[in-house]
């Protein structure tokens, strides 16, 4: 409840006094009206929308990450790479935002990072994800490592080729549908010029001229032929389309 007010308010006042004014008159209300705030904590944070922002990310994480441990252990298609991806782009984050925050006085989030890093540099904890997830430890973009802290993750796989395509199934997934979108008006291109131009007609005589002179060998009719692969190209064409609006 903390969090969520806290990033409502700082959503809208945007660190002004009416920011200052709301905590101090929530404060006194919550202090006579104790009884409707049993279960409920109304904390003021004191930080900007920004570091709010990395803190609430950070914490999120962890107070979920049990329940998320529970669909990862559960192997179900459906769950486990979503979730894992999940871990992997926490740690990421981590890593983009610890240099930034080395103490306490210096930013509003420190204490969560103690947390995330206490609980992710154990090596119980990465060879679980390891396994579960089958990640392993990678180098980061941004940010320092050293081996105690939290690594950044990667699929595991074959060494040249994920460097390639990228480190995230997702990734590659949709660089190979992309490239099957692309290829589609391509070969379509190509059908247009057996089809309509001199060059296809070209074909055609000779296709005729080798059946006129009596060859054995088995030609298949390129018109028919074009025709039908122009169908199954349009038909293929609008599958990739409707699976691309959907992952959308």
């Amino acid at each position: 409840m903390s969090h969520w007010l806290y990033d409502k308010v700082v959503s809208i006042t945007q660190g002004t006094n009416l920011f200052i004014n709301f905590y101090a008159v929530l404060s006194m209300y919550s202090g006579n009206k104790k009884e409707n705030f049993k279960n409920c904590t109304l904390k003021d944070f004191k930080v900007d929308k920004e570091a709010f922002h990395k803190k609430h990310i950070l914490y999120e994480f962890l107070e979920s990450y049990d329940d998320m441990k529970k669909k990862i252990e559960s192997q179900i298609e459906l769950y486990t790479p979503l979730y894992c991806k999940h871990v992997k782009e926490n740690f990421r984050f981590y890593n983009d935002v610890k240099d930034q925050c080395t103490s306490e006085a210096s930013c509003g989030y420190f204490n969560e990072l103690n947390d995330f890093k206490g609980k992710f540099s154990q090596k119980g904890e990465l060879n679980y994800i390891y396994e579960k997830c089958k990640y392993k430890e990678t180098t980061c973009n941004n940010g320092s490592y050293a081996e105690d802290d939290v690594p950044c993750l990667r699929a595991k796989g074959n060494p040249f080729i994920l460097p390639l395509l990228g480190n995230d199934p997702d990734d590659i997934v949709n660089i190979l549908l992309n490239v099957a979108i692309i290829s589609v008006p391509i070969m379509a291109i190509f059908l247009i010029l057996f089809k309509f131009t001199p060059f296809g007609g070209k074909l055609n005589r000779i296709n005729a001229k080798g059946r006129k002179s009596g060859s054995k060998k088995k030609e298949e009719n390129i018109e028919d032929y074009m025709n039908n692969y122009a169908a199954y190209v349009d038909n293929v064409m609008k599958n990739r389309v409707n699976l691309t609006y959907h992952a959308s």
